[in-house]
């Protein structure tokens, strides 16, 4: 009697499921477009990613969406008898898409460097069309930083998998790593896999060096620090900046030996200090 239950509730739902649809399947153009969820009864939804309830927009059996910016669709059906179904949902992209970025150091034995298969998540498909990657996927280039690898691709999740670049997958010479979900940067390390605070010398911009001169004292503290970030050098620079662990660029002025870092939000960061010389010395900080 509990399976015959089971079944007849899995029965009403998966065919309360499949009367409410959601089209078209790829979910990226990069002009306008229309998104329609067709089912019998009515249709209650929301394109802002919230759980849409029956105080939300409805339409009777089929409404028309248009998708002239990033919009996540929720909807559900009422159908005449009163009962609902379950709420699906799905995320449509227009225009540029974000660029993702992925670091993967390799072991020092890949002779062949390093190649990356990615498995799209959202969006999954590029102006409509689906992009398919063939082994051994995209060839990454070299970081300039130990055996660090990096390469670029347009997404906003996606599935990856990195490799030593051999020209089939199935030999003995192969060596992947599993299928890895991932945002808008990985930084993934064949030994200890997924890492957090990556080196400092991955976000040297191509014509940066760090200075070797031992010779010279270079210190920040507090650190762990509140508010206010010392230097302690004896040596001239001339600007600095603070780069969060994306490389991304959050303050830049001309060198203090005081810098107002009280608006930051806690986490790991980088201090990028500049010399006449152009020499670079790089000093990582925590901020509270």
């Amino acid at each position: 009697m509990k399976k015959f239950i089971l079944f007849s509730s899995l029965c009403v739902s998966s065919f309360f499921f499949s009367q409410l649809t959601m089209s078209p399947f790829p979910n990226h153009y990069y002009n306008p477009y229309q998104v329609t969820i067709n089912g019998n009864g009515t249709i209650y939804y929301t394109t802002d990613g919230s759980t849409p309830t029956i105080s939300s927009s409805s339409a009777v059996n089929n409404v028309q969406i248009s998708i002239d910016q990033n919009k996540e669709i929720k909807a559900f059906l009422v159908n005449g008898q009163g009962s609902s179904s379950p709420v699906i949902s799905k995320k449509y992209y227009t225009g540029s898409i974000p660029t993702a970025a992925i670091y993967f150091k390799a072991p020092s034995t890949w002779a062949s460097g390093s190649c990356v298969m990615v498995d799209m998540v959202s969006p999954n498909s590029i102006d409509g069309f689906a992009i398919d990657t063939f082994w051994p996927g995209v060839v990454m280039q070299p970081a300039g930083c130990e055996s660090w690898y990096k390469t670029t691709r347009d997404f906003e999740s996606a599935n990856v998998r990195f490799n030593n670049c051999t020209l089939f997958e199935n030999i003995p010479a192969t060596i992947s790593t599993n299928l890895i979900p991932m945002g808008s940067t990985l930084y993934y390390d064949f030994t200890d896999g997924v890492i957090t605070t990556p080196p400092s010398c991955l976000f040297l911009i191509s014509n940066e060096s760090v200075s070797k001169n031992k010779s010279v004292l270079i210190k920040v503290y507090p650190n762990p620090v509140s508010d206010i970030l010392k230097v302690n050098t004896d040596r001239n620079f001339n600007e600095y900046e603070i780069t969060d662990v994306n490389g991304r660029v959050i303050l830049k002025d001309q060198f203090m030996k005081e810098i107002l870092i009280s608006q930051l939000i806690s986490g790991n960061y980088f201090l990028k200090l500049k010399d006449s010389k152009g020499d670079l010395v790089l000093l990582k900080f925590i901020k509270k």
